[in-house]
């Protein structure tokens, strides 16, 4: 193997007049560093994305959640409050109880459906993925004559509201279809806070009042329709969910976070499924290169090869030789490629080039997430393809006749 690479380095160099040559190597080492640094940058894309999006939704949402089928109104009891807890056991960060319901709430002929959920002191401070944009989170403090609400930004910014002003609020479900006569619920909140998590979906979507008064509004009495537990072991959320929903059963059902967002986790999932083909498509560009590049050196070197047959050299030897040449050009491609794409993913990563619109895509720039395991797999399935597709010229160059490949001008 050393005197193969001895006499790539020396003698089977493209010499001065092999322009055509020079192109072909140069083309073939652009093109694999184009298509792996495009293929490090889409996974960069796509990891970072699901990570972000699951710290966005654990940071704002519960770990698991638990309601009845058909979304009935669960009895506040000890008893089951108590059960969650011994079943979590070591792993529980905190639990929460809840209530939300479907309503609309509008201001100065604007209206907005949306999810009102009633939640006791304390929750949204607990929540690191709201982030308090204007007023508090005090909703029990004050005035008792009116009631207070929180809302997204996104959603301030559609009512054209701030902190301090009356909006009025419409219970969707309270609307008795058989009493058509019936009025409605409607009652007249005070905006004391504005929140903001960074997806548009929720900033648009969920506003927060105090538990009391929510069960008020609905005459839930003391019920609730939601039981929400956090974890400090996340990771153990599926194991977890098996063990609540074999202790609860019927008619309690259990989810985790990624069930609860799944078309969002479903989404990710189908962009993953094209790369194996898109590094198919890459590596065969590459591959085709790579045959044109050594096809030009066996015609530029065939007599030197001519040569190294008269003397001796075995068909084996000549093989070797043209393998590492085509070993050396997927290397240097796929060596450059993982290099600019890894200062593609820092550059967006480090001063976030490329944004995003959150109403659409959750997050206002494309999160980037380096993982060293998907550019050791791209960097060694590029190098093993190279290698395989230079097998076409190497064996092609073993068998040059050396009589006419003496001749050969």
């Amino acid at each position: 193997m050393k005197s193969a690479f001895f006499l790539l380095i020396r003698y089977l160099k493209p010499g001065n007049k092999s322009g055509t040559y020079t192109f072909f190597s140069v083309a073939t080492i652009a093109g694999i560093t184009l298509g792996v640094a495009t293929l490090v940058v889409a996974l960069s894309v796509l990891e970072g994305y699901e990570k972000v999006i699951s710290e966005k939704l654990t940071n704002f949402d519960a770990d698991i959640q638990i309601f009845r089928y058909g979304n009935q109104d669960i009895p506040l009891s000890p008893e089951t409050i108590n059960t969650v807890k011994t079943t979590v056991g070591n792993n529980l960060k905190r639990i929460d109880v809840s209530a939300q319901k479907i309503c609309i709430l509008g201001k100065r002929r604007i209206n907005e459906g949306i999810t009102l959920k009633g939640v006791q002191q304390g929750y949204l401070e607990s929540r690191s993925g709201l982030t308090l944009v204007d007023g508090n989170f005090n909703l029990n403090e004050g005035d008792d004559s009116i009631i207070k609400v929180v809302i997204g930004k996104t959603l301030a910014t559609k009512l054209r509201v701030s902190v301090g002003d009356i909006i009025n609020f419409f219970a969707i479900n309270s609307v008795d279809l058989n009493n058509l006569t019936a009025l409605p619920t409607v009652e007249n909140f005070k905006v004391v806070g504005v929140y903001q998590t960074g997806m548009g979906k929720y900033d648009d979507a969920f506003a927060y009042t105090s538990l009391g008064s929510l069960q008020k509004l609905y005459e839930m009495n003391d019920d609730v329709n939601l039981i929400e537990v956090k974890l400090k072991n996340p990771e153990k959320v599926d194991l977890v969910k098996g063990e609540l929903q074999t202790e609860l059963q019927y008619p309690f059902t259990v989810v985790t976070y990624i069930e609860a967002n799944l078309p969002m986790f479903n989404w990710i999932e189908l962009q993953r499924k094209p790369v194996p083909i898109v590094l198919g498509l890459i590596i065969i560009v590459a591959a085709f290169n790579i045959i044109s590049a050594l096809l030009m050196l066996v015609l530029d070197k065939t007599n030197t090869i001519g040569t190294l047959k008269a003397l001796g050299a075995e068909p084996g030897f000549i093989t070797r030789i043209f393998l590492l040449r085509g070993l050396i050009l997927g290397i240097a491609g796929s060596f450059f490629g993982v290099l600019v794409g890894l200062l593609l993913s820092w550059l967006q990563a480090t001063y976030g080039i490329v944004t995003l619109n959150p109403q659409v895509y959750f997050v206002d720039v494309v999160p980037i997430a380096l993982n060293p395991f998907y550019f050791i797999v791209v960097f060694f399935i590029s190098v093993c393809l190279s290698f395989l597709a230079s097998l076409i010229p190497a064996f092609a160059a073993s068998r040059v006749d050396p009589v006419n490949a003496l001749r050969f001008n």
